[in-house]
């Protein structure tokens, strides 16, 4: 196993370096992303060809755990590289990535190095995939854009996302990280306010229902970030005892970092009708400091947009309207403020942004559909049972 503080330089493995002498003798294939059945095609070519040339050893391919599927076809073939019922299994999974395939049982995270100079293919997920680049730049591939994947970039792709990610640099060192969707929900979700305006745009831009879900950081040459992500794969490579917890919290503290440094850096998905613009991560950031006392008109000003383009821009980011997003906002906020048990019924209507308890109590009932008295009250009952 390479030391952690080599990654930024990672020297080619043996294996990726017959890659590259490979891939250079089939330049139709060189620069192309694959259907499942176009890299089955080349690598039984491959195992053709140069199955009796390249003699690889286990150190030498990556260290899948012994449980999962993929580790188990390694060995077949690694003892009989031309076995075509092993190849055919391998490539039975190449549409669609099971969390069988790649995450072991008992565990919720892989984390793994992409292979340089393996062609890439069209493929979707069963899990989360968290792309982070310690050098090099690595293009990843959506079917209406690509996102380039750059030194300190997180890029979370969503369940059955339609994508692809070549790696075609001798000094590209892009680590993957696989997370089952429901840890995802522990590890990124709940780190979360749910007053928070951003997990609204963070939600929808990771909703599998879209053609293409995801959400990208820019964390820079953030050393944290760095130093998170290389402990995270060294947990994962060393598996020791409570391994798999341990890859749980690292997760949760990567994520968190990256949110209390870096949320106003997000950008989401093109789409037909919206292009997120980097500004956008401002404007919510904003909206979500100021919500109590702020106003469409007011906003728009501060950010040289009309009143029409706001609303069409946290439409399109959160699935609900401007007047929407202040009153969940400020209902949250207050219902938050509520089970503190702090503070007066006036005080957190004035810190949320209303003049009156009368007209405080209309809108807190209205959300909530019981008075902010009765909410106390059922927080109470609650808490008792």
């Amino acid at each position: 196993m390479a030391q952690l503080e080599d990654l930024e330089h990672l020297p080619m493995t043996p294996l990726e370096a017959a890659l590259k002498s490979i891939l250079e003798q089939r330049p139709d294939i060189k620069g192309k992303v694959l259907n499942a059945q176009e890299l089955m095609d080349y690598i039984t070519w491959m195992a053709d060809t140069f199955g009796s040339s390249y003699h690889l050893a286990a150190k030498d391919l990556p260290s899948f755990a012994a449980t999962t599927d993929i580790a188990q076809l390694g060995r077949r073939l690694l003892e009989h590289p031309g076995d075509s019922q092993a190849l055919q299994q391998l490539a039975s999974g190449y549409t669609e990535q099971k969390e069988t395939r790649y995450i072991a049982e008992g565990h919720d995270i892989s984390v793994f190095r992409m292979f340089r100079y393996m062609p890439s293919h069209w493929h979707t997920n069963q899990y989360f995939e968290i792309y982070y680049a310690f050098s090099g730049d690595c293009p990843v591939y959506f079917p209406d854009e690509v996102v380039t994947v750059r030194p300190g970039t997180v890029l979370i792709v969503a369940p059955e996302t339609l994508h692809a990610s070549p790696c075609f640099a001798d000094d590209c060192c892009l680590l993957y990280c696989m997370v089952r969707a429901s840890t995802f929900e522990q590890v990124f979700w709940n780190q979360m306010p749910p007053e928070n305006l951003m997990s609204a745009f963070f939600r929808r831009a990771l909703d599998s229902a879209q053609s293409t879900s995801y959400v990208q950081f820019d964390t820079g040459e953030d050393p944290d970030v760095r130093r998170i992500m290389r402990t995270i794969y060294q947990e994962h490579q060393q598996a020791e005892a409570y391994s798999a917890q341990m890859l749980n919290v690292l997760m949760s503290a990567f994520f968190l970092t990256i949110l209390r440094r870096h949320e106003g850096s997000a950008r989401l998905p093109r789409t037909e009708n919206f292009f997120w613009k980097h500004e956008f991560s401002a404007i919510f950031t904003y909206i979500q400091l100021h919500y109590a006392h702020t106003s469409i008109q007011e906003v728009a000003d501060r950010f040289s947009y009309s009143q029409r383009q706001i609303s069409r821009i946290v439409l399109n980011s959160t699935g609900k309207n401007f007047a929407q997003i202040i009153t969940q906002l400020k209902m949250e906020k207050a219902a938050s403020l509520l089970w503190q048990r702090e503070f007066s019924v006036q005080a957190i209507a004035d810190a949320v942004g209303y003049s009156t308890v009368s007209s405080f109590y209309r809108a807190f009932t209205a959300y909530y559909g019981c008075t902010p008295v009765q909410y106390i009250n059922r927080l109470g009952a609650g808490a008792d049972k």
